[in-house]
């Protein structure tokens, strides 16, 4: 993939992005949509694919800088396990709640469930661990989802099944203003820290040579990533690979340092999951895809790609 420079690169992405917007807001059953149409389901849903997009990429950036490795993401790492357990308990045996409920019971699973992520591969042996330490724990919170749906009514089943695929659908602004704090704080965040990315994305061991507290700066990378991802989970539900594949695109286009590659990531995410989410409106009109299973369909093959691809023995991201 040729590497793009400068403007160049911003200008693309900045097309892609405007195009994927006009698409989104323009496309869908209703050929002619009315300006109610628009600015009341179309609209919103383009803001949360925008706001869900960003973050979900620049997680997946950092959690690639730190461990330092190309397969790390958000959705592997276990952290919508967390988040789908405790909203699916809400789902399954609560009549009705706030909309704010489910979403911040997503949001702090997800959290949590990082935060056991992190805390059982430094007990195994080190971040080298993770992503083995990531797929035991979306394993345990799967099995455990899987038996509270057992035992749970069978009229919540199919809206707790619905809510793992991924939905980006608003009626209104409500989920939208719910994760844009996150996704600005979040984003905000890691742009402040890319000088310590590039340090860290080097190694710990010549980070802190350098002058860099590699712990701490270590925990608080994390815990954004963790509140990203969290807050996505929250609001959609859990939406996979979006972290894998753009800050790897992304890496290709754009060069490995990090004060271009994260604003990149955040823009590729958004354009990612607005092209997606077109496609999950049109593929079987009238009828919608959920987005999950659009980027299980597109994000599974890339997966694979990696994995199998010459250079995937050497995993470090130079």
């Amino acid at each position: 993939m040729r590497r793009l420079g400068g403007s160049g690169l911003w200008m693309v992405l900045s097309a892609l992005l405007l195009l994927g917007l006009a698409l989104s807001l323009l496309t869908g059953p209703v050929s002619e949509p009315s300006g109610w149409v628009i600015l009341r389901l179309r609209l919103p849903r383009a803001a949360l694919a925008i706001l869900s997009g960003s973050s979900l990429a620049v997680a997946g950036c950092v959690l690639q800088a730190l461990l330092r490795n190309e397969l790390a993401d958000p959705y592997t790492l276990g952290i919508s396990a967390g988040g789908g357990l405790a909203a699916g308990a809400l789902i399954l045996f609560q009549v009705s709640l706030p909309v704010a409920v489910y979403l911040a019971a997503g949001t702090a699973g997800a959290v949590l469930s990082a935060a056991a992520v992190w805390a059982l591969a430094r007990a195994g042996g080190g971040d080298a661990r993770i992503l083995l330490a990531g797929v035991t724990v979306n394993l345990v919170g799967a099995s455990l989802l899987l038996l509270m749906e057992f035992f749970g009514p069978v009229s919540r089943l199919v809206e707790i099944v619905r809510w793992m695929m991924g939905d980006l659908s608003a009626v209104d602004a409500t989920v939208p203003l719910y994760l844009a704090p996150f996704a600005l704080a979040g984003i905000l965040l890691v742009s402040f820290k890319t000088g310590t990315l590039n340090q860290l994305s080097l190694g710990d061991e010549l980070a802190a040579a350098r002058g860099v507290s590699v712990r701490r700066e270590t925990n608080i990378l994390l815990a954004a990533a963790s509140i990203l991802a969290g807050g996505v989970v929250g609001a959609v539900g859990p939406v996979g690979f979006v972290g894998l594949m753009v800050p790897h695109a992304m890496r290709r286009l754009a060069g490995p340092d990090y004060r271009v590659l994260v604003p990149a990531s955040a823009m590729g995410g958004m354009i990612l999951l607005l092209y997606a989410d077109v496609v999950s409106r049109v593929a079987a009109s009238p009828a919608e895809i959920p987005i999950g299973i659009v980027m299980a369909l597109s994000g599974g093959p890339f997966f694979m790609f990696l994995l199998l691809r010459d250079r995937s023995a050497r995993p470090r991201v130079q």
